[in-house]
């Protein structure tokens, strides 16, 4: 069984008195690497888990070790979903003796090799492609967010009962070539109309004509709006599944103009409440909005209501920060990067939402692929579907402010 340690003062709200000054404590670096420019809503939830974990930390009293007390920063860079960026980028974090790298997931086949080089951790929080992580290739990269892996199998076991004759599509994004992959696997020789080569209203028209009664989409969230656009203003009906993309705000936003076109749409993700309840992630959630306010979408429901978006990848950058901030406690500190790697290996703590985050020598995943559910739109908020059996257990997150 992997130990257990406690960082100091983790869970104390943001209101707590201080341990002591920051100044009087190490500030250590934590770089988060993510596409703030290209894709807003994904780069400021994974900076923003991040922020909260290291000003929860800092309330606190810091992180204790027998060589002192330290502090983590977050310094944002942006890799505009460019390989080549993200490159450049993790190069500066090592200059700059940054102890960890928070990744939305673009170039890390390039950039883990830098940060290992380095003795950096690299944790992704956001894309789940398969060969990412891999404990033993490369042992410095950790991942704490749901894998392609899990999404795509649980959507086979979700919709080949249905008796569909599903068309999958995906972009040429990383995010989509990646799931490309999952996919393939997941639904073997089950009934696929495949995409062809053409934009999205092509690939969509082109299933349409060849007989799909489905439309499963995986790329960015403007693709997948993109594909519901082609299918509605054709008068095309068709139940459309997706990725988690799909809950990007960006995709309300596109679609505002329609909103009886995102209603139905219907999506795999990580569930945000554990099997002990809501209790802890709603929690998380108010602390959340406490620090940076909710994260308002920018449409509105049916009644007027504000529309907020629930920090569900705020929460994967969250634990995987108080992961690293228990690993430098058991490391005593980050002179010997070795050995904070290892305890990366050999730490637990609470998540956000209740469930125990850590890793191990065998496993790099912080996130189970049986934690994966289905949640539908409908009036610009989304609940989980009653047509699974885990999806039907939990409960409906308020998303109105």
């Amino acid at each position: 069984m992997r130990g257990v340690v406690a960082v100091v003062g983790l869970l104390v709200v943001l209101a707590s008195g201080c341990g002591g000054s920051i100044n009087e404590h190490e500030t250590l670096t934590v770089v988060v690497n993510a596409p703030f420019s290209r894709t807003p809503y994904v780069g400021e939830t994974i900076a923003r888990g991040a922020d909260l974990a290291a000003q929860e930390i800092h309330a606190g009293g810091g992180i204790v070790t027998d060589d002192g007390t330290f502090e983590l920063r977050i310094v944002r860079a942006d890799n505009a979903l460019s390989p080549q960026r993200a490159v450049s980028n993790v190069r500066d974090a090592i200059r700059d003796h940054a102890v960890a790298i928070v990744d939305e997931g673009t170039g890390v086949d390039a950039t883990w090799r830098l940060a290992r080089d380095a003795g950096v951790p690299l944790g992704i929080t956001y894309q789940g492609g398969a060969g990412l992580v891999d404990p033993e290739t490369r042992p410095n990269v950790f991942r704490v967010a749901p894998t392609d892996r899990g999404i795509s199998f649980r959507l086979a076991e979700y919709l080949v009962p249905k008796g569909l004759r599903i068309a999958l599509l995906t972009d040429d994004s990383g995010y989509g070539r990646e799931g490309r992959v999952a996919l393939t696997k997941a639904f073997g020789s089950n009934p696929e109309v495949p995409a062809g080569s053409g934009g999205v209203s092509t690939a969509v028209l082109r299933a349409r004509d060849a007989g799909a009664t489905a439309l499963l989409v995986w790329g960015q969230a403007r693709t997948v709006a993109a594909a519901i656009t082609a299918a509605r203003s054709r008068g095309w009906n068709v139940p459309v599944y997706a990725p988690p993309s799909a809950e990007d705000p960006l995709l309300r936003q596109q679609l505002a103009d329609h909103p009886e076109w995102v209603d139905g749409l219907t999506f795999a993700s990580g569930r945000m409440t554990a099997e002990r309840g809501p209790e802890d992630w709603l929690r998380f959630q108010t602390a959340f909005e406490k620090a940076f306010g909710a994260d308002l979408v920018g449409v509105r429901t049916s009644t007027g209501a504000r529309v907020a978006q629930p920090p569900d990848y705020a929460m994967y950058a969250y634990d995987f920060v108080r992961v690293l901030a228990a690993a430098i406690a058991r490391a005593d500190g980050v002179d010997d990067r070795d050995a904070v790697l290892r305890a990366l290996d050999e730490v637990t703590v609470r998540g956000a939402n209740g469930d125990e985050r850590g890793f191990n020598v065998h496993s790099h995943e912080g996130v189970v692929d049986d934690d994966v559910y289905f949640a539908r739109f409908e009036d610009m908020t989304f609940r989980p579907v009653a047509d699974d059996p885990l999806s039907s257990t939990l409960p409906v997150i308020d998303q109105t402010r």
